[in-house]
């Protein structure tokens, strides 16, 4: 059996299926037993689309890159995956092994690129590793916290012959949970005056809403979400949901001022920009998940649905919070209908929207995208890396199996991966776009306003962009909207790929410090 068959047999067996990519020469050898291939028309889609399937369908998926200039093209998304905790198998193609003494073109060093970014990383040597390396590399992407890794792939094993090979798929246990720990950490919450609880991505990655609302409810406490998270965290309909944590350490210990004790959920703690206060000070902080960084506090790993499942039978209420109503929403919304405001356009489109999946990259905008649309299963989606471009490819990764897919995106984060539209029109993936169009890179003006002030008036910082003729020109149905946004209606309408351009209020509003 020659190299490429045994590729396909492998991904056959560990269900590597389809596979995302952008090929080129070093990749046609491995290509020949592949049936189900995602074209995108620049590698860093081919992640990002990996990235969205994995994380939506909670499964391993693939991705074929074009050698060292195809995996340097999509080093963003590599590094968002990571961050994104996104189970990605990643392969690349490398230079036939009979003249890379040569240094020949296309070829490189391709695993110390990868380094610090994957939790695994082989060459193969020879067709017989291929099983082995590739059901290693779906087990480890897999294990939590769940990551990308990588496999380079030479021409010229492609074509040499092995016998007598093994093929199965691989299963990670992630039900684990220690009876003992759950007992102590009842007894510290219970011994608490007022503790304060922060669910993070884990909520959603276990499907664990049901049992944090249950133990928010039993302890009646605050409730917040991790700084930054990810994807969906709690429901945030809950009456004891207190809003997103921001990811400064000043912010984050000003909200626990009245707590003595701090339980992460699911989550962790994430920080930017630099602020000089240590996290936490003074206070008991525990962390309980299968993806603990151990930065402070202490440390119980174990699957969170499991523990809330326990600890709700052991802990004791400790409160009656319970959120105020934001009686100046509706002003705010209200006030922002002539100018387009970002409140207004967001309040109007969760009506039409509100059963969609969001992919949020409308970074400015985030926050009101976050509090607007609110938390739930599989619903809310962003590049925890910071990175622009990750939303429209992610999107399309998720709207293969899901036809209720929204992005919210700026002007700018737009242009990044617009050529996105080609793989969502030839594939008819049926993804809904809403640009907000700003006309400018407005988080960096806020930063600037903030820290340089100096700063926020260059020009490199203000666009003006045709974004509506760009997307027609992908083929992919485009309207800018109307000052009533009518077009809504038209945006959600079919399933197929659509694009509505809003011209939104250009106001810089201060968002750091």
């Amino acid at each position: 059996m020659k190299g490429y068959e045994i590729l396909e047999k492998t991904l056959d067996a560990l269900k590597l299926d389809p596979v995302f990519g952008n090929p080129g020469t070093t990749e046609i050898p491995m290509l020949r037993g592949i049936r189900n291939y995602y074209l995108t028309l620049h590698d860093s889609i081919a992640l990002g689309m990996a990235d969205g399937y994995a994380q939506y369908n909670n499964t391993a998926s693939i991705v074929n890159l074009h050698t060292l200039p195809g995996l340097g093209n999509a080093m963003s998304f590599l590094n968002t995956a990571k961050w994104n905790r996104s189970p990605v198998v990643i392969t690349a193609g490398q230079q036939d092994t009979r003249h890379i003494v040569f240094d020949p073109l296309l070829s490189g060093d391709l695993l110390n690129t990868v380094s610090g970014l994957v939790k695994y990383s082989y060459e193969i040597k020879n067709p017989s590793d291929i099983p082995t390396a590739f059901r290693r590399a779906k087990a480890i992407a897999m294990t939590p916290p769940m990551g990308p890794v990588f496999i380079s792939v030479p021409m010229d094993m492609m074509d040499y012959t092995a016998e007598n090979l093994y093929f199965n798929d691989v299963r990670t246990n992630v039900s684990s949970y220690d009876p003992e720990a759950v007992l102590e950490i009842a007894e510290r919450i219970n011994k608490a005056k007022h503790p304060a609880l922060v669910f993070g991505y884990e909520i959603d990655v276990y499907n664990a809403y049901a049992e944090a609302e249950a133990f928010a409810d039993r302890l009646g406490v605050e409730v917040y979400s991790e700084p930054l998270a990810s994807r969906g965290t709690f429901n945030t309909a809950s009456e004891h949901y207190a809003g997103d944590l921001l990811p400064a350490s000043t912010l984050m210990n000003l909200k626990f001022v009245n707590n003595d004790l701090i339980v992460f959920i699911g989550g962790d703690i994430t920080f930017y920009p630099y602020l000089p206060s240590l996290p936490f000070p003074g206070k008991d902080v525990i962390f309980i998940g299968t993806d603990i960084s151990h930065k402070t506090g202490d440390g119980y790993t174990m699957n969170p649905k499991l523990f809330l499942s326990e600890a709700v039978k052991l802990i004791k209420k400790k409160g009656d919070y319970k959120r105020s109503t934001d009686y100046l929403y509706a002003n705010r919304v209200a006030r922002q209908r002539l100018s387009m405001g970002v409140d207004y356009v967001l309040f109007k489109a969760k009506k039409l929207f509100s059963d969609y999946t969001i992919v949020d990259e409308a970074i400015s905008a985030s926050e009101n995208v976050r509090s607007t649309f609110g938390y739930g299963y599989r619903k809310y989606y962003t590049a925890k890396s910071g990175q622009l471009g990750w939303a429209t490819a992610a999107a399309l990764g998720i709207g293969m199996n899901n036809k209720k897919t929204l992005v919210i995106i700026g002007d700018g984060a737009f242009m990044y991966t617009v050529q996105g539209l080609w793989t969502a029109k030839h594939y008819n993936i049926p993804v809904k776009f809403l640009v907000l169009n700003n006309s400018g890179y407005n988080i960096l003006k806020s930063f600037s306003k903030s820290y340089y002030p100096d700063m926020e008036k260059k020009d490199y910082f203000q666009l003006n962009l045709d974004i509506e003729s760009v997307a027609k020109g992908f083929g992919v149905e485009t309207r800018t909207a109307d000052e009533n946004l009518s077009d809504l209606e038209w945006l959600r309408d079919g399933d197929v790929p659509k694009v509505l351009v809003v011209n939104t209020e250009k106001t810089v509003e201060k968002l750091f410090l």
